[in-house]
């Protein structure tokens, strides 16, 4: 592991440790990675080195809501998936309380593609504030540092933008409706989330 994060991170590039477990983690993050994916099972103190370290968090909230709907659906260990969910919010709030630093990504292999803004309601119903300009602001900053972008909007970079039917400030889940994207100075239309409004 320790080489792997050495020659991607001598190449500029970041490194995703995807684990579960809080034994996994504190390996990865001993060894340099940049994010931990999921992070289901993460104790306070993995937490508080990745403050420390400054390595992100991905949570993969609305994977977690899958595994449950996925468990129901086949009538198997669904109060295994129940209490693992459970324990994945719990992680999630302990992390905000601690600050570590997070950004919003899916595990869009376990739930329908094309939902994967349900995270940012998620993300808000477990005590992510959406309220107040400058702490959104600052939200949105996160991920592009994640990446190694600390872009600022007076920066002349060209970046995407996404309408959506409301102030996602006040309403997180108008999120999961897109009217367009501009993607590169391209628009691409929803028309039919336009014709719903």
């Amino acid at each position: 592991m320790n080489a792997i994060v050495s020659e991607a991170h001598a190449w500029t590039r970041k490194v995703a440790a995807h684990c579960h477990g809080d034994k996994a983690a504190k390996m990865a993050i001993a060894a340099g990675v940049d994010s931990i994916e999921h992070g289901s099972f993460l104790q306070d103190d993995t937490l508080q080195e990745m403050k420390k370290k400054h390595v992100y968090l991905v949570a993969t909230l609305f994977a977690a809501t899958g595994w449950v709907s996925i468990s129901m659906r086949i009538r198997r260990r669904s109060r295994r998936s129940i209490a693992a969910s459970k324990r994945v919010q719990q992680m999630f709030e302990h992390a905000l309380k601690i600050g570590v630093p997070i950004a919003m990504g899916t595990d869009a292999g376990v739930e329908p593609h094309g939902l994967n803004a349900t995270e940012f309601s998620l993300m808000t119903k477990y005590g992510m504030a959406g309220a107040g300009a400058d702490r959104g602001y600052r939200q949105r900053r996160r991920p592009a540092r994640h990446r190694g972008q600390d872009w600022h909007p007076a920066s002349g970079q060209i970046r995407d933008i996404v309408a959506v039917p409301g102030n996602p400030l006040t309403d997180m889940k108008v999120t999961e409706h897109p009217l367009f994207v501009m993607k590169e100075g391209t628009i691409y239309r929803n028309d039919r989330a336009a014709a719903m409004r």
